[in-house]
């Protein structure tokens, strides 16, 4: 999976739910995650 950096929308993201993109990404790279 590729995933393209917005630094706007990292910021937003992080603002409204608390969750940082670089953690959302490590979610998608743990198979017992998914």
């Amino acid at each position: 999976m590729i995933f393209e950096w917005d630094s706007a929308k990292a910021a937003s993201n992080l603002r409204k739910h608390g969750v940082d993109f670089n953690d959302a990404i490590d979610v998608f790279k743990d198979p017992p995650a998914r």
